[in-house]
């Protein structure tokens, strides 16, 4: 029986991973999670949703820690989870510091890599920061390359990856999106009357400081102005975001929540009607779903959305954040209306058959 050991360590890597491990059983392997607690309490809660209790688990959160500490704690963490558990293949997820360490470590003992969400691209360096560089640096240690869509396909190719290693098997957040939709209804979101709801979140690292307090203060000035809007913000943990999301105190149209697990968090998202983020897996949700969104970067690695209309980009400054949304929330907005149509672009919901179909030696 094949072994695979899932590195996971953050709450989108769960999203992303989990809906492949029955798939990886239907196909007679053994899938083996390592979580390393990159997100700690965030990762737990969405472990819990998909009902999964990870064989290996240690904890690589400390607030504060600068990213090399970080790094030296995955390596260190998933190495010693890898000699321990003796798969025959490990596998990773887009772009975070588990996902390099768990590539690194993986090469570091002679095993192929299979790289989940690869070929991602900004083609700057630096934005998103550090993910941009960990997923480039993956590349070259991969044996499987998973890619979501032709174009991110491309993207490897170019950098000089063999095509009989690049595999186009659509992004496995729509497959989580879908279990999401299959799920007993959960208790409704206290949703004033009449009011269109929008859902804000802002957590990137290269956002911290001056530009994560304008957004805030964009979405605080995008209710005032519009008297039928109420916001949700799902508030990450992290200080630097509370801090700047102080500027949000004292609107009663905007409601503060925690950050919910996965398949509420996906009962919330249905119910809005726009999007303000600068997340990159929202990216894909709100895309299949048909929610207009404006994406509060200067570039992003999911163009696909742009392209199919869903996405629009508005940088970081305050005033082009509100003039984006005074555009969609204008009464019978022709922009409003033209974004607001569901793409499969990023995928059908099949991709984990795929991807374990393609592991167990099946030609896809």
């Amino acid at each position: 029986m094949k072994r695979i050991l899932i590195a996971i360590g953050t709450r989108p890597e769960a999203i992303k991973l989990c809906p492949i491990l029955p798939a990886l059983r239907e196909k007679g392997m053994e899938p083996i999670v390592c979580a390393t607690g990159q997100h700690a309490e965030l990762l737990e809660e969405a472990l819990k949703d998909y009902g999964v209790e990870p064989q290996f688990r240690f904890c690589a959160m400390e607030p504060g820690q600068p990213l090399t500490k970080l790094f030296a704690k995955l390596v260190r963490g998933l190495g010693d989870a890898i000699r321990s558990a003796a798969p025959d293949c490990v596998m990773v997820q887009g772009d975070t510091a588990t996902a390099f360490a768990g590539a690194l470590a993986a090469f570091y003992e002679n095993l192929p890599v299979a790289h989940v969400e690869a070929g991602l691209r900004t083609h700057q360096i630096k934005s998103p920061f550090p993910e941009e560089m960990q997923r480039r640096l993956i590349t070259p240690l991969a044996a499987y390359h998973f890619a979501p869509t032709a174009f991110a396909k491309q993207n490897i190719l170019r950098e000089g990856i063999d095509e009989s290693r690049i595999y186009v098997v659509g992004n496995t957040v729509i497959d989580a999106l879908k279990f999401s939709q299959n799920q007993p209804a959960t208790p409704e979101w206290d949703l004033p009357p009449r009011l269109f709801p929008i859902l804000f979140t802002a957590h990137r690292r290269e956002n911290f400081g001056k530009p994560m307090v304008e957004m805030f203060r964009a979405l605080r000035r995008i209710v005032e102005k519009h008297e039928n809007v109420f916001a949700f913000c799902p508030l990450h943990a992290n200080p630097k975001v509370r801090e700047a999301a102080r500027v949000l105190e004292g609107c009663d149209r905007i409601r503060v929540i925690d950050p919910p697990g996965p398949v509420r968090f996906h009962a919330l998202l249905s119910r809005c009607k726009l999007v303000l983020t600068d997340s990159g897996g929202i990216q894909e949700e709100v895309t299949s779903l048909g929610i207009p969104t404006i994406v509060m970067r200067y570039s992003t690695e999911r163009t696909e959305g742009i392209r199919a209309g869903c996405l629009m980009l508005s940088g970081t400054h305050e005033e082009g954040i509100v003039a984006a949304a005074t555009a969609l929330l204008r009464p019978n907005s022709e922009l409003y209306e033209q974004m607001s149509h569901p793409s499969d672009v990023f995928g059908d919901g099949k991709a984990s058959v795929r991807i374990a179909g393609i592991l167990s030696g099946q030609k896809p």
